[in-house]
């Protein structure tokens, strides 16, 4: 861990009014949950508003409970579902899918291989993933589709990534790690376009624009999903020659999960979005 635990007393985490709790044997359990999705003690304390100190001890509790992790996970699932709510998980690009959305247990958002989403889901630690089709390590054959035992992808539809610079002339492209979005890299460099990789410690999207200016780098992003006036508030123009970066999207589920309450609204609310956001991109020019 990036940080020393201390023997500080555990504080409550704050929460709205009639917001969903879990159960207090529980408690530990999903403040671990958040120090694996979040990466480190400091981004988990953020996302759960609360001290830092107080997610090191649960982590200390938790530890002599190994062997029955991934039950607790799986029951854990099981309460928050019959409760209405689902913990999503997607990575930067397409976090703002999740905005807005009643139901939604957010996670800090990460870049992730296909396979790791993959993985989260089937241990319980997420009940569902957005992935997209360039977080695959090979391409998918005509007719083929997503399988991974005990998970289902539902096709939430296609979106056009765009590359955006402080100029219209960058020729470097800043992406996530390789292993996070291997087809990315791939029809990056298939365009002569030279890659830069972000450290996977640096997932913020402060981070990610300082790095981007400081070293006159492009980025991928799909600006209809940020909102109008963020190019211009953030100094950002597109690339003069935009390369074709077609997306397929996906959400990856538990089979046992899919027929949920939580997991339909979602579904049918995400496909919404991503239609929405199809049609806006059509409208500006930029047609998947």
């Amino acid at each position: 861990m990036a940080h020393s635990c201390s023997s500080s007393a555990r504080s409550t985490p704050r929460r709205d009014e009639n917001s969903y709790a879990p159960p207090t044997p529980l408690e530990d359990l999903h403040i671990l949950d958040f120090l694996e999705l979040a990466g480190s003690q400091a981004k988990a304390g953020a996302a759960l508003a609360m001290h830092q100190s107080t997610v090191c001890r649960s982590l200390q509790l938790m530890q002599h409970h190994n062997t029955c992790l991934h039950h607790l996970r799986l029951a854990y699932r099981e309460h928050r579902l019959m409760a209405g709510l689902i913990r999503l998980g997607t990575d930067l690009l397409h976090q703002s899918l999740l905005h807005g959305m009643t139901g939604v247990q957010l996670v800090p958002p990460r870049f992730r291989s296909a396979e790791h989403w993959a993985e989260l889901v089937s241990h319980g630690l997420l009940d569902g993933a957005i992935v997209s089709s360039f977080c695959l390590e090979q391409q998918l054959q005509s007719g083929q589709s997503l399988k991974w035992d005990g998970l289902t992808a539902m096709s939430l539809g296609q979106l056009a990534l765009q590359l955006v610079a402080t100029t219209t002339e960058a020729k470097q492209v800043l992406l996530p790690r390789r292993g996070a979005l291997p087809l990315l890299h791939q029809a990056l460099e298939w365009q002569s376009l030279g890659v830069e990789q972000q450290p996977e410690a640096c997932q913020e999207p402060a981070a990610w624009l300082k790095r981007a200016r400081d070293r006159k780098l492009a980025m991928p992003i799909c600006a209809d999903l940020l909102g109008p006036g963020w190019l211009e508030a953030n100094g950002l123009v597109p690339l003069a020659a935009q390369p074709p970066l077609i997306e397929q999207l996906w959400l990856l589920l538990p089979k046992g999960a899919v027929n949920s309450r939580a997991a339909r609204s979602s579904l049918r609310l995400l496909r919404q979005k991503v239609a929405k956001t199809k049609t806006m991109q059509e409208l500006h020019g930029a047609q998947p």
